[in-house]
């Protein structure tokens, strides 16, 4: 048995028993929360990544919902939560945007990083090297390289593809 009570949501929250729905933003059921992560009146809840909306100056309608955000608070969170237990005060939130990727096809993608964009099939490479050293463990990082070379050479779609049988309804 605990007190504690940790909850993982996804992309999007949903109302929890017991907490005011005023703490909710209702167009994308995300909760409202202080520079701490603390949901709007419960300053014993957090709330990071795609559930939490944080209002800041530099980003008037919250923080973007991908990963580095989430990682960002989730570091910080830790770390506020020790402080919490020495008796320490907690650090605010700060997002430090370190630019953003995306593979758009086969040998396609773009780098949007601080400073320099680009695109196309050398913003490709540089998405598969980033990816695969966030990967945690060496023999991770072969094997999923090794499925890439695979895929990459056979054009192997199948692992992508949802194929549900065809019914006829006539």
């Amino acid at each position: 048995r605990t007190r504690n009570f940790i909850w993982t949501a996804g992309v999007t929250g949903a109302a929890v028993e017991g907490l005011n729905s005023d703490a909710l933003i209702k167009r994308v059921n995300r909760f409202k929360v202080d520079r701490y992560s603390q949901i709007t009146g419960y300053p014993n809840i957090f709330a990071i990544g795609d559930i939490a909306y944080m209002e800041t100056e530099a980003y008037p309608k919250g923080h973007p919902q991908m990963a580095q955000p989430a990682i960002q608070q989730g570091e910080l969170l830790a770390e506020n939560l020790n402080s919490l237990l020495k008796g320490v005060s907690m650090k605010p939130f700060v997002y430090s945007n370190k630019g953003n990727m995306a593979t758009i096809g086969r040998n396609k993608a773009v780098v949007d990083l601080p400073g320099i964009e680009f695109g196309g099939f050398f913003a490709w490479f540089i998405w598969m090297f980033v990816h695969l050293m966030s990967l945690v463990g060496f023999r991770n990082r072969v094997i999923v390289f090794f499925n890439w070379v695979y895929n990459y050479i056979n054009y192997d779609k199948a692992a992508r593809l949802i194929v549900r049988p065809f019914k006829n309804r006539i």
